[in-house]
């Protein structure tokens, strides 16, 4: 995190200015944590979690291997009521999961949530608690959520991937759905894999932007150059190439260049793309179906943004070839969309930014795609922050990005790989408890330093997986490219 007088930067732009989204004022802050209290039920929780985790590397019981479907178990929570065609749709994954002997293999149907619920409430009910997870006491590690947030919300979500492994899937038409789970059951089934032995970089630099500025600097340089006393690209110790498109190559025909497979040694298995993504203001006829997209190098700010400057849902090609790809994009709502900001609340109460809460559509357009989708799409609810990518100083820190990327290029299932942020999150929230009991008690706790841990907590929070949680890559089947 950076130093409390430092600047709080957000990867987005609104396309109501033009400009990059403001950081947070010293006015927003003391309004969010301006009243101390004392640590609640989800605190502790989170705290309990960061204490229990210690070095263990994932949340699942001694002795089970994570990515193992027979040690550990799936299963999928249907929204209530859901359109059987939707479930029919759906069928081939889950027949899919059957046959691999996940174990337990469960569905959570009718009475699978109940409105209101929050995870604890739900673990409950299944005779079990928020703890490291024994599939023997009947809920399987990987969870696959399929309905809209505003039926399961995200934060049911983000408290249940505190341990799980979980994944949410929604889309407009039952066809979508069809078109994913034919893909995974294609990818995991066919002879061979369609996808590289290689991982893309993605990361537009604006010269009058310090937001993507420092993205480049603390991120994607150190990733394509390494870092450290020992430097090492992203990728290289497992045998992946790297493809970079950064600052003058990060634009809207590059990334179009990538989804196409169109750059050297073909469609990569991985993206991993960084800069702003587009917020839209509610009542914005464009929000739901523009929101979060990715704003390209093309944007020069010598007018209006328009979508000449940003790759939208409806800019993936017909003839991209996704199939088999895992994007990981860190942007403002590039996975979602809440219908409160989780942040401002100067009249003390939430600011409602949407109609109601959604997910974004590029992620949906790539693991729908009619050539075959993306496996998993690895993104952000609301604004993501600098706090992501920085240590307490202000300087470089990306481990977590590297782990992630690490697991993936090593054939992690994508539930598994993702832990490392649940991780962050349990840590944050513990030091945040302690800090509110500091101040509490009467300690000397700027009520700044307090709203950083905060943000960075719910920072931390609201990475999201869009797609099924045991996905995983064929590294395997994909050779070294020369």
């Amino acid at each position: 995190m950076p130093d409390e007088g430092e600047a709080l930067h957000a990867l987005g732009v609104s396309a109501t200015t033009g400009k990059p989204l403001n950081d947070l004022s010293d006015d927003a802050i003391q309004a969010e944590v301006g009243q101390p209290k004392p640590p609640g039920p989800r605190e502790s929780a989170q705290a309990a979690r960061a204490e229990s985790a210690g070095e263990r590397a994932f949340a699942v019981g001694e002795g089970l291997d994570g990515n193992n479907l027979a040690d550990v178990g799936w299963g999928v929570i249907f929204a209530s009521n859901i359109d059987t065609k939707i479930k029919d749709a759906l069928q081939p994954l889950l027949d899919l999961r059957k046959e691999q002997g996940a174990n337990p293999f469960v569905i959570y149907d009718q009475d699978g949530y109940r409105p209101g619920e929050t995870a604890f409430d739900w673990l409950k009910r299944r005779g079990t608690r928020l703890d490291v997870v024994d599939p023997n006491q009947g809920v399987p590690f990987y969870l696959l959520i399929v309905a809209p947030p505003d039926v399961i919300p995200f934060e049911f979500q983000y408290t249940l991937d505190l341990y799980w492994a979980v994944g949410r899937l929604w889309f407009d038409t039952p066809d979508e759905f069809r078109r994913y789970a034919e893909s995974v059951v294609q990818y995991e089934k066919a002879a061979t894999v369609p996808t590289t032995r290689q991982l893309a970089l993605f990361a537009p630099e604006h010269e009058f932007d310090a937001a993507t500025q420092l993205f480049n600097r603390q991120v994607a340089e150190p990733m394509r150059d390494g870092s450290g006393l020992k430097p090492v690209p992203v990728g290289r110790r497992q045998k992946f190439t790297l493809q970079s498109f950064l600052a003058g190559d990060a634009t809207k025909s590059g990334l179009t260049r990538i989804l196409r497979g169109d750059i050297p040694g073909g469609a990569p298995a991985v993206l991993f793309s960084g800069g702003h993504g587009m917020a839209f203001d509610r009542g914005d006829a464009r929000q739901i179906d523009k929101q979060g997209a990715l704003v390209c190098q093309d944007w020069d700010r010598s007018g209006a943004i328009t979508a000449d400057h940003w790759f939208a849902a409806s800019d993936v090609p017909a003839d991209a070839k996704v199939h088999g790809l895992i994007h990981f994009m860190f942007a403002c709502y590039g996975g979602g969309m809440p219908e409160l900001d989780n942040y401002d609340r100067l009249n003390k109460e939430p600011k409602r930014i949407a109609e109601k809460p959604f997910l974004s559509k590029l992620p949906q357009a790539l693991l729908a795609h009619n050539d075959g989708g993306a496996l998993a799409a690895i993104a952000h609810v609301e604004r993501a922050w600098a706090y992501s990518f920085q240590s307490d100083k202000g300087g470089s820190q990306i481990q977590g990005f590297r782990e992630v990327l690490a697991r993936l290029l090593n054939g992690d299932r994508v539930g598994q790989a993702t832990d490392t942020f649940n991780m962050r999150w349990a840590a944050l929230s513990t030091r945040l408890a302690e800090l509110q009991v500091d101040l509490q008690n009467g300690g000397d706790v700027s009520l700044k330093l307090l709203g950083q841990f905060w943000i960075a907590r719910d920072d931390a929070r609201n990475f999201l997986i869009l797609g099924d949680p045991a996905v995983q890559l064929r590294v395997k089947d994909m050779p070294e490219l020369a």
